[in-house]
């Protein structure tokens, strides 16, 4: 968890409103913030509760698999933003658009990772990647593991009983979409200009990297979200990648 005392704030303008066809989404203002120890540089999310913990579960669980994403911190506290519940994701320098039709072969192993991260994490948004000379990352995770709202996490701080039945629904929902994944997305391959099966082959065997975390490393996730959230709220998260796991197995 970070520290904010050590962090420069500014707005951040988000390059992506200068296309026609972008929609601003569900993370409300932006901040830039700059460590003022060492210069590094961090999106910051603050405004909606969700967020924190979808940037932070949808990084952590894209490093667990070696799939390139900024790594995303809990922010303790601040007075200086909107909400408790903040995350600072890492800004990645040099971060651009690349042509779909024509993924440099040493990248494409890259974009197939993306194309599994996101589909695990049931991002209810569109897919949202950039480029850099060595690595392809998906980023914006906020919409992630059917939690597209605060309405959840005000359940559970109203009512904790209610909230938790309300958990259940949802893990339900999160397994009922886990378990139309199959990786046979030939459509996705075409858009890509991919080989659909190579594609789907790669899909899955990057997607049993998932079974390699540890229980050890579940409890470390949940125990920094926990230090944040309301502990039924982090547990949702822990049987998420529980229930991810769970599926993997079957294919």
């Amino acid at each position: 968890m970070i520290d904010p005392v050590n962090l420069e704030f500014k707005h951040y303008y988000d390059n992506r409103q200068n296309n026609n066809d972008f929609q601003t989404g569900f993370s409300g203002q932006l901040e830039l913030a700059t460590d003022i120890r060492d210069g590094k540089k961090y999106i910051i999310k603050h405004t909606y509760s969700h967020n924190a913990a979808n940037e932070f579960v949808s990084c952590w669980l894209a490093e667990k698999m070696g799939i390139p994403a900024p790594h995303a911190y809990l922010i303790s506290p601040c007075e200086k933003l909107n909400s408790k519940y903040a995350v600072a994701i890492e800004y990645i320098e040099g971060l651009a658009a690349f042509d779909k039709n024509s993924v440099p072969e040493e990248l494409q192993a890259d974009l197939i990772g993306q194309f599994v991260l996101n589909l695990l994490i049931s991002n209810a948004d569109r897919l949202q990647m950039g480029a850099t000379t060595k690595h392809i990352y998906s980023y914006d995770f906020s919409e992630a593991f059917g939690i597209e709202d605060e309405s959840l996490l005000q359940i559970i701080q109203i009512n904790e009983d209610i909230g938790i039945e309300q958990i259940k629904r949802a893990l339900l929902a999160f397994r009922r979409h886990l378990s139309y994944v199959d990786f046979d997305i030939p459509g996705l391959a075409r858009e890509f200009n991919l080989d659909p099966v190579q594609q789907k082959n790669e899909m899955i065997a990057i997607a049993k990297r998932v079974l390699t975390i540890s229980k050890e490393d579940i409890d470390m996730m949940f125990d920094e979200l926990s230090e944040l959230y309301d502990v039924p709220y982090a547990v949702y998260y822990e049987e998420c990648i529980y229930a991810i796991q769970e599926r993997i197995k079957m294919i």
